[in-house]
């Protein structure tokens, strides 16, 4: 089991790599109720909801004004609660290869198989959308025998829009579709022979931000969409459907998008991030935005990379966190201390009950 950053608005969450969930910043809306959940696979953050899934379960915590925890009501949950509300679609899911993905006003979770394809199982404002091939009235029929399913391999949620973009392949073509959305997620993708040679514009991991995608393949890392804020690595043009080139990102291995930044990890350990930075979200040290990425030192080394709307963390293998930016309700430090340019240790352990408890 890998380490995990979830991070919401103004809350963050870590799962540990022994399946343990800690969560700090504000819980006014039970945002931190997953605290100290156990047994957990997989975890993700809306902007004041996160959701996790277990071996038999899936539970979710937080506001619930959209029915976004799939309860079955609109009540706001300080504490873990079954997901129910997916009609049949609950009774296929597949716990261990299941990957959430959380936006503003709902929750969807994912699921391939080799030779059925992929599946989806959504509540709150998605619960509706015919996805892929579940959509609550149970699985498709399998493909041919013998034959590979087209699969969602990867999928992204802008956790502060209602934004949901998903990586899927066609005659072995990665196609990014973003069927929930505005139109400029959704990246220009000329067609491609299938088995012809990568262009370097092929990506297997989807990062959605507000107005803004990156996607991490080969050749490194690719932008695309609004780009008031440098968010896509470039300071021109000042938006575009194409999908371009962050300078300098080749040997990226992990890739996180906030609500206008954007973070990488290079496979030497390195982090780098661009966009918005006038929070402190860049960890340059100064509050600033910067249209070309710019490396976070205190964050070499670190086995997983978050960031959140105006914040960004990484967590190291023996549990450390350290967290830079927006830190109003100590969602950057545990504590609360205000905003930081410069990254700083969280105080998870023994940390001040007043902020992840905060009504």
């Amino acid at each position: 089991m890998s380490t995990t950053l979830a991070l919401g608005r103004a809350f963050s969450c870590l799962l540990t790599a022994r399946g343990q969930v800690r969560c700090w910043g504000t819980n006014d809306s039970g945002q931190c109720g997953g605290d100290g959940l156990g047994g957990v696979l997989a975890l993700g953050a809306g902007p004041d909801h996160a959701c996790a899934v277990q071996e038999d379960a899936i539970r979710c915590w937080g506001k619930n004004d959209l029915e976004q925890l799939g309860d079955g009501t609109r009540l706001e949950r300080p504490s873990p609660v079954l997901v129910r509300a997916m009609g049949r679609a609950g009774e296929h899911i597949q716990h261990e290869k299941t990957q959430p993905v959380l936006t503003r006003d709902g929750s969807c979770f994912f699921w391939s198989e080799e030779y059925s394809g992929s599946f989806a199982a959504c509540t709150g404002a998605h619960h509706d959308m015919d996805i892929f091939r579940l959509t609550g009235r149970g699985p498709a029929p399998p493909c041919p025998s013998g034959t590979l399913c087209p699969k969602v391999y990867a999928a992204s949620g802008a956790a502060f829009e209602s934004a949901l973009c998903t990586l899927s392949d066609a005659n072995g073509v990665p196609r990014v579709a973003c069927p929930f959305g505005p139109p400029s997620l959704a990246p220009r993708q000329p067609e491609r022979d299938p088995g012809s040679q990568d262009d370097g514009k092929t990506v297997s991991v989807l990062a959605v931000g507000r107005n803004f995608a990156c996607g991490l393949g080969a050749g490194g890392v690719l932008c695309w969409g609004s780009n008031t804020r440098g968010q896509l690595g470039r300071r021109a043009p000042a938006d575009t459907r194409d999908p371009l080139p962050v300078t300098g990102m080749a040997g990226a291995v992990a890739l996180c998008a906030g609500a206008e930044h954007a973070c990488t990890q290079k496979a030497d350990g390195r982090v780098f991030c661009w966009g918005d930075g006038r929070r402190g979200q860049l960890g340059t040290g100064d509050p600033v935005a910067a249209g070309t990425a710019v490396e976070v030192p205190a964050a070499a080394g670190a086995k997983a990379i978050g960031c959140g709307e105006a914040h960004t963390c990484a967590a190291f293998a023996d549990e450390r966190v350290v967290c830079w930016g927006a830190d109003e309700a100590g969602q950057s430090s545990g504590s609360g201390k205000g905003p930081t340019a410069a990254p700083r240790v969280v105080a998870i352990s023994g940390r001040d009950p007043g902020i992840s408890n905060r009504r």
